[in-house]
């Protein structure tokens, strides 16, 4: 897992940026019982504001070192406050998925393959981008396990606390 700080949202680590009329992204720690049981999952409140072009943003998201015309996989536990909530993630190929979320724990992932050697991933709101138009301009999520690794899948959640973290790979036995 490349990114440091993989359950603290509200982590300097993590950048809460705006742009037109949106506000700073607000991360508050440990907020809500997480995928694995316990209170250590985080509520993040975005709001795009009133417009509607690409300028009107809030997202939080992380500046990472990658390797050139790799495929990477961004992973992260979501879930609404209500459910309904469309967030964007920007894959390191610049390019922006849109996800509505439930109001239970679920695992997002974003797959792409890398066009430069830094990946600005991010997640949240932006209004006015093609091909997505116009999404809610305010969400309250909870967020848990994020998580970027060098591969076409995601594997299973290495939790971070300031630095990166790699294992030994996953295997399954059984014939089931």
């Amino acid at each position: 897992n490349t990114i440091t700080y993989s359950e603290d949202f509200s982590d300097a680590s993590w950048d809460k940026t705006t742009g037109g009329t949106g506000l700073v992204a607000v991360a508050t720690a440990n907020t809500i019982i997480s995928p694995n049981g316990t209170v250590n999952a985080d509520t993040i409140v975005f709001n795009s504001g009133v417009g509607t072009t690409t300028a009107d943003q809030s997202n939080i998201g992380k500046t990472i070192s990658i390797l050139n015309a790799t495929t990477y996989t961004f992973s992260v536990y979501l879930k609404g406050l209500t459910g309904g909530e469309e967030i964007l993630f920007r894959g390191s190929d610049g390019v922006y998925v849109k996800y509505v979320l439930t109001n239970e724990w679920k695992r997002y992932t974003f797959t792409s393959l890398s066009t430069s050697t830094v990946w600005t991933l991010s997640f949240g709101l932006r209004q006015g981008l093609s091909g997505i138009g116009t999404i809610n301009s305010s969400a309250s999520v909870y967020a848990y396990g994020a998580q970027v690794e060098e591969n076409s899948y995601s594997t299973s959640y290495i939790k971070t606390i300031g630095t990166t973290q790699s294992r030994s790979a996953d295997t399954a036995n059984g014939a089931g």
